[in-house]
């Protein structure tokens, strides 16, 4: 059976960060999975081993399918500590993408630091920029070293929370991951919403046309108020689990 909905949700300060507005969410969520008429995925910049030990700890709604580091990993279930990523997913994101090329993007640049060896991997190069004299100018010469080196349909550069960069291949991203999972599963709903906070979660709302902002969103994000003015991109008035709720109210989910 065709689930009705596509929901799918970043996980850290888009359903974290209100214990009691995410297990309301979650109770509503679950209910909605059992009668067949939602598949879930959670997008997320976590890794897998960050993820699972949420559902019980966190109280994370179980999902149908998960995409972890920036949209770099898929998984689907039953999900376990250890488990194989998507082979189809991985073998199409490692054709072109060099991480020691990546790195070269990266040259230079004072008080760059690399993040910690979990959030790097073979597909992905992340450092932090915060301890550079200017951030988002930092943040912008590196996109634009990719350019002008002929690179931008190879790596794409994902900058967030005024800290965080990424450089995937071009072909990944949260948004991109979901797609895929939708052609892979064969699902066809009658529609997709996407939920998100910062600017790793940008690409969900290019690929897709129904979206939630929650209320205590990056600027990054919030951003789409000027580039995608229409009615299908919602602006939730409250923060965390609770924007979700409102947004889903607000497209008739719930």
């Amino acid at each position: 059976m065709q689930p009705q909905w596509i929901l799918a949700c970043d996980i850290d300060y888009t359903l974290t960060g209100d214990t009691e507005a995410l297990v309301q969410l979650a109770e509503q969520l679950s209910a909605l999975r059992q009668r067949g008429e939602l598949f879930l995925i959670l997008p997320t910049a976590r890794t897998l081993t960050d993820v699972l030990p949420g559902f019980e700890e966190e109280g994370l709604p179980v999902p149908d399918a998960i995409t972890t580091l920036v949209g770099t990993e898929i998984y689907l279930p039953p999900f376990s500590n250890g488990m194989a990523r998507l082979p189809a997913w991985d073998a199409q994101l490692r054709q072109s993408f060099s991480r020691a090329e990546a790195l070269t993007f990266l040259e230079d640049i004072e008080g760059l630091r690399m993040q910690s060896d979990r959030y790097n991997t073979a597909l992905k190069v992340s450092c932090f920029l915060d301890q550079t004299p200017d951030p988002p100018q930092a943040a912008a010469l590196i996109k634009r070293r990719v350019i002008e080196a002929g690179k931008a349909d190879i790596y794409q550069v994902i900058w967030s929370s005024g800290r965080d960069l990424d450089i995937i291949p071009a072909k990944a991203g949260k948004g991109k991951a979901v797609k895929f999972i939708l052609q892979h599963l064969n699902l066809t709903p009658q529609r997709v919403v996407v939920a998100g906070d910062t600017g790793n979660d940008r690409t969900m709302f290019e690929e897709f046309l129904y979206g939630i902002v929650v209320g205590n969103a990056q600027p990054e994000l919030k951003q789409l108020r000027d580039d995608n003015p229409g009615p299908t991109v919602y602006f939730a008035q409250k923060s965390y689990a609770a924007g979700i709720e409102e947004g889903l109210q607000h497209f008739g989910l719930l």
